[in-house]
């Protein structure tokens, strides 16, 4: 995965990047023009399915929105732009409006001629550069001529005035287990040539997590960042802090950026991949400004858990967001890969996660014992009906409504989870039920799975939407209303 995109310090100040952040603006973002990518790298956090992707004209319209909101660059992702058949209209198109191109590529289709009109349009690119390596570059990309492809893309780059001619390139290499005793080696290459090094650390999700042979531990990370600090600072004259996951820069995206895919999901990042909402629905402004996702990653000094919110840095760093998600299930849990975390594991939260502690109903009132996953004003919560459940009736079947405090307690239970880290104990009150439909009966030993959906917040009023499944049946579904001393919404 390459998430590294105009996020670092000598693109924008932690003061732009702060400003962004507290008036709800961006100052870049990422479109996925297409998923369609004739390379088959082994860590790709992408699926293959290309249905149902944004026209031409939806992406342009999405650019511009992405304009009105500040955007000053767009990053260009994929799949491979370079194979998607109206990549230069973007490009050029996002550059007559007023806003810079980065682009990530393979190599795919960068002939000399194409190398001269992405320079004409003055595009940053940033080519794939696993390795020098023949067979190792080969091996991380996937395919038996990765390197030729990409051999050529570099070379005819460099003859349109990329690197040392002037115009901006970067190399994107994740940092593996098979590439890493030449990345050293590779970084000084690069910054010779005028060449920015992308190296990263890689986020656990998509190809990598059936991947295993591709990681290299985190205390190794480390010792090769420091490597690279300190050449950066005997040999270029750049002094900075090694911190995960990108090598000489920091990642603040989540402040002032947005990620948006092929089919119009927004989400905070590649990493976070998390939908909070589709620009074929609601505008990109409304669904930023709604989302409570968006909201707790902005409020990151306030919001993110365990040692990574307490950590000195956390100014200026949070970890790897992808990260935490992909291994914990929560976008606000500390970076489980950071160097920093190590031996720390037990201050790391993991969904699933049970309800004790979270929720102020105990045992028999308790309706629901687990949190199975949270999404953007979602919960997923599993529950076992037990025989001591005070809602069974005399042949052991559950009172209707027990339903509304499954729904209500599932809630209570999102709502502990998003909050435990405060130094706080928030009320909760269930003011109300209305709509309720109950289909099938229920029985003690019966496995359930409350969906719950918030679906309109006021201040510390919520509206939220609940089903009650057993299996792929629904068991009873209804709308409640409920209130939360310190809602966050």
């Amino acid at each position: 995965m390459s998430c590294h995109a105009f996020c670092d310090e000598a693109g924008f100040s932690l003061e732009e990047i702060k400003a962004a952040a507290a008036d709800g603006r961006l100052l870049t973002m990422e479109i996925e023009c297409s998923r369609l990518c004739n390379f088959r790298c082994p860590y790709c956090y992408q699926d293959a399915e290309t249905q149902s992707e944004l026209s031409l004209d939806e992406i342009k319209n999405l650019a511009l929105q992405a304009k009105e909101l500040g955007v000053q660059g767009i990053i260009i992702l994929g799949g491979e732009p370079m194979i998607y058949p109206h990549i230069f209209e973007v490009i050029e198109f996002i550059r007559e409006s007023g806003m810079m191109v980065e682009m990530f590529t393979n190599g795919s289709n960068i002939s000399k001629e194409n190398a001269m009109r992405l320079a004409a349009n003055d595009v940053k690119v940033v080519l794939k550069l696993n390795s020098r390596d023949p067979e190792i570059q080969n091996r991380l990309c996937g395919i038996p001529n990765a390197h030729a492809v990409i051999t050529s893309a570099f070379e005819n780059l460099k003859a349109a005035g990329y690197g040392d001619g002037g115009k901006s390139m970067a190399a994107s290499s994740i940092i593996s287990e098979v590439n890493y005793d030449e990345l050293e080696e590779m970084w000084n290459w690069l910054r010779d040539q005028n060449i920015d090094p992308y190296f990263e650390m890689i986020t656990p999700q998509g190809g990598a997590v059936e991947n295993d042979w591709v990681y290299a531990d985190p205390k190794k990370i480390e010792a090769l960042f420091e490597k690279f600090a300190e050449s950066d600072r005997k040999r270029f004259g750049n002094d900075w802090k090694p911190q995960p996951p990108l090598a000489g820069e920091r990642c603040m995206r989540h402040q002032f950026s947005c990620y948006v895919d092929a089919i119009g999901n927004v989400m905070p990042c590649v990493g976070v991949s998390l939908p909070v909402g589709n620009v074929r629905e609601k505008s990109l402004k409304q669904i930023l400004r709604e989302s409570e996702v968006i909201t707790d990653l902005r409020n990151h000094m306030e919001e993110i858990k365990g040692p990574c919110g307490s950590c000195p840095e956390r100014e200026g760093c949070y970890g790897c967001r992808g990260a935490a998600y992909q291994m914990t299930g929560d976008y606000l849990a500390s970076d489980p890969l950071c160097w920093k975390n190590k031996g720390k594991d037990d201050q790391i939260d993991r969904l699933p996660i049970k309800a004790e502690g979270l929720i102020p109903q105990l045992p028999p009132m308790q309706m629901v014992q687990t949190l199975l996953s949270v999404g953007e004003r979602t919960a997923t919560v599993e529950t076992v009906v037990e025989k001591s459940n005070i809602f069974l009736d005399e042949e052991g079947c559950l009172e209707n409504t027990a339903f509304v405090e499954m729904i209500a307690q599932a809630a209570a239970l999102f709502n502990g989870f998003r909050t435990r880290h405060r130094d706080e104990d928030p009320a909760g009150f269930l003011l109300g039920a209305k709509q309720f439909k109950f289909h099938e009966t229920v029985r003690a030993g019966d496995q359930l799975v409350i969906h719950a959906d918030k679906d309109v917040g006021f201040g510390a009023f919520s509206i939220v939407n609940g089903r009650v499944m057993r299996g792929d049946d629904c068991m009873a579904e209804g709308q409640i209303k409920i209130y939360h001393e310190e809602a966050s919404a």
